[in-house]
């Protein structure tokens, strides 16, 4: 309990900095006068006044707040303070001071993940050749089981990511694919076939392939806690052979089997350390849901790391970013759509979260509150009134209209947003204390 307070405290603490050093960088910008830069709300803690700004740090560590000369068009404002007034500053300025907040989020996650892939590297699949599908380029050009595959097109290819980039990206054109079998290099021309693959919504999509897939043997490489696996007595690096005298070649066959048992205890031809021997184990339900079947193991799998020079941590924290970013707004708007649940993590989730990976370590923790980050710039650009996304509404119909919205349309349209604001975080409230405890 401690860990998630304090963990979250630290999550908060830092992209609500960002998201207010944003607003605040650009206001001073363009000559906007800054009477408070507070941390946190409520009473404050501390703080110190440096020429007009007062810098705060207040009791409740769940937000904080930049307070502007003239953010409230209602407010008197001097011929003096006129110079310095927000409101009073041309319409994309004000765009611009408001964007700021959201767009320091995504930067601190760019800065994160860059820093992330400068000091670990990038972890993945190794390129070696696990599957190859029966009359398909790969299986005509002779790829086999255990070919390990260097270079794509003359690039070099360290992880199995790197290939399916360059067969993705090769918009079905002639292939020349380099790989090692016992040491000895060869190289084959491949011509990728319009194909489909899933999403991570589960949508078919288009893309290209040459029919390989990676090593998935059955082989355990993880065990949880407390599983049935673990009950009966599966070792990580246990070959898996059979599941009810089914044979078993892909790791995906011992998920349908599972999956297929419908609860019913299965019997388990394993190999350990040369030896055949038989377990006994019966599936439970996976965090309830009927008709899903789990025994606690995961695949193993040969993972190597591949090293980024200066320009490539960038170019792969940009990516990271983007790719996050965009998942995030597709997901929104299936949600709208209804497509997929509207599985939302409030406050509590978020803090037990952000414990869990705090206890992982601090690379977790740092990379959560990236992941955080993108989420809280993304949220923050929905066009609902009271974020952000919805004073840049307002401002967008300013600049096209000429004129500012007419202040009964504001109140009203802010009341309506903060009544939306309010009901989601009670929704989520509940949602997350039935998720962590019925």
């Amino acid at each position: 309990m401690t860990t998630n307070l304090f963990s979250i405290i630290i999550v908060l603490g830092v992209l609500v900095f960002f998201h207010e050093l944003g607003h605040f960088l650009v206001a001073r910008l363009f000559g906007v006068g800054v009477e408070k830069f507070s941390l946190g709300f409520g009473p404050r803690i501390f703080g110190r006044k440096v020429g007009m700004t007062e810098y705060l740090v207040s009791a409740i560590p769940l937000g904080g707040y930049v307070k502007m000369v003239g953010e409230d068009p209602d407010a008197e404002i001097t011929d003096e303070q006129r110079h310095l007034s927000f409101t009073h500053k041309v319409v994309w300025q004000r765009m611009l001071i408001v964007a700021a907040g959201p767009v320091f989020n995504l930067v601190l996650a760019v800065v994160i993940y860059t820093g992330l892939f400068g000091v670990h590297g990038v972890n993945g699949l190794a390129p070696v050749v696990g599957q190859v599908v029966a009359n398909t380029p790969a299986s005509h050009a002779g790829l086999a089981y255990g070919d390990r595959v260097t270079e794509v097109g003359g690039n070099s290819v360290t992880l199995w990511s790197d290939l399916v980039d360059a067969i993705e990206s090769s918009d079905g054109r002639p292939l020349s694919l380099t790989y090692e079998r016992a040491g000895d290099p060869r190289t084959v021309e491949l011509l990728p076939e319009a194909s489909t693959t899933r999403n991570l919504f589960g949508e078919e999509v288009p893309s290209w392939a040459v029919g390989i897939g990676p090593i998935q043997d059955p082989v355990i490489g993880g065990i949880q806690g407390d599983s049935p696996a673990e009950k009966a007595g599966l070792k990580v690096m246990d070959r898996l052979l059979a599941v009810d005298d089914t044979p078993l070649e892909f790791w995906g066959d011992v998920v349908t089997a599972i999956t297929g048992s419908n609860g019913k205890a299965v019997e388990l031809l394993l190999l350990r350390d040369g030896a055949e021997l038989t377990l006994s184990l019966q599936p439970e339900q996976l965090d309830g849901k009927e008709g899903t079947w789990r025994i606690g193991i995961a695949p193993y799998y040969e993972v190597v790391n591949k090293r980024l020079g200066f320009f490539g941590c960038i170019t792969e924290g940009v990516a990271k970013t983007w790719f996050l970013g965009k998942l995030m707004v597709v997901g929104l708007v299936k949600m709208v759509k209804g497509s997929i649940p509207a599985d939302l993590g409030g406050p509590i989730i978020i803090a037990k979260m952000a414990g869990d990976q705090a206890r992982v370590g601090l690379s977790s923790l740092i990379s959560f509150i990236a992941f955080i980050s993108i989420n809280l710039a993304i949220l923050n650009f929905l066009p609902i009134p009271v974020l952000d996304g919805g004073h840049l509404l307002f401002f967008t119909i300013e600049w096209v209209t000429g004129k500012p919205v007419n202040d009964k349309i504001r109140e009203t349209a802010s009341q309506a947003g903060m009544f939306l604001l309010l009901s989601l975080m009670v929704y989520v409230f509940y949602s997350d204390i039935m998720k962590l405890f019925f």
